[in-house]
């Protein structure tokens, strides 16, 4: 069997902060390949790179036996590379009905937007709903019910189970599970390894500091609670139950990054810059 997406030695460097570094990773025809690894290892630039909405600085990018390199973004998605973004990207002042119908080819028979409406229920109910007004769940399911819906030959899904109930979660890997039958290769990025991601993929692979690592280290790393582990940062995020979107968690490790501190010091200072600001509006 021919690989479908081979990653060669990809670089990616923003400024002084280097996204990627070296990612070797080959996907084939009708693979589920989850990708996990923390906030800032550098997981939605491998996505947009593959896509096209960025360019390696060094190294290169292959799809059916072909170097990516001046292909933009639109004309990969015509051969079959689909991109669902964390943020959905959906037209929001279009109905949810508006926005399947751009995705499906002109030629498609609605064998598969039947289907689709049948595991998203919620979709079918809400068709001329304008999808900006749709719960974050519900805007998640659309994304990914459009994403399917491309003729994707490759599927790239950026955290596709964030937020969404235990009925919603079951329903895409039932998808995955019937894209796969149909030879459609799936990458799937997700923070956490969880039982629902291990039990979907054929493979898993971790990222780290934009390096590839063995997903066990991932799972390793991710279940050490230990303060001197580096990971404190996270841990006292998620105890305390921040309320950050996912675009704030991205640019606080953006920050992070390029500085130098962990996440938990970042956080801090704005919290305590915050607190003497109030202090002094209070004086």
């Amino acid at each position: 069997m021919s690989t479908l997406l081979s990653l060669e030695d990809c670089h990616v460097r923003f400024g002084a902060v280097r996204a990627l570094r070296g990612v070797t990773l080959q996907v084939q025809p009708g693979e589920v390949v989850g990708v996990v690894g923390p906030l800032g290892a550098g997981k939605t630039t491998l996505l947009r790179l593959i896509v096209g909405l960025g360019h390696p600085d060094a190294g290169t990018v292959w799809f059916d036996g072909e170097d990516l390199a001046g292909i933009a973004w639109d004309e990969r998605a015509r051969r079959g590379v689909i991109h669902v973004p964390a943020d959905g990207g959906l037209f929001p002042s279009l109905t949810v009905r508006e926005n399947l119908m751009l995705a499906e080819p002109a030629a498609a028979d609605g064998a598969l937007r039947s289907r689709l409406l049948e595991l998203f229920p919620v979709l079918a109910e809400r068709l001329e709903q304008h999808a900006g007004s749709l719960s974050g769940g519900e805007q998640r399911q659309l994304a990914i019910a459009r994403g399917a819906l491309a003729a994707p030959r490759l599927l790239l899904l950026d955290e596709p189970l964030l937020g969404l109930a235990p009925r919603a979660a079951q329903a895409v890997l039932d998808l995955l599970q019937e894209l796969r039958g149909g030879g459609v290769a799936t990458v799937v990025v997700e923070e956490r390894l969880t039982p629902d991601v291990e039990a979907i993929v054929d493979r898993l692979v971790g990222l780290r500091d934009g390096r590839i690592v063995p997903a066990s280290d991932i799972r390793e790393r991710g279940s050490a609670r230990s303060v001197a582990s580096g990971e404190l940062d996270r841990v006292e995020v998620e105890m305390i139950g921040l309320p950050l979107s996912t675009r704030d968690r991205r640019a606080l490790q953006t920050i992070a990054t390029s500085t130098g501190r962990p996440v938990g010091e970042v956080i801090a200072a704005l919290v305590r810059e915050h607190v003497e600001a109030q202090h002094e509006v209070w004086q």
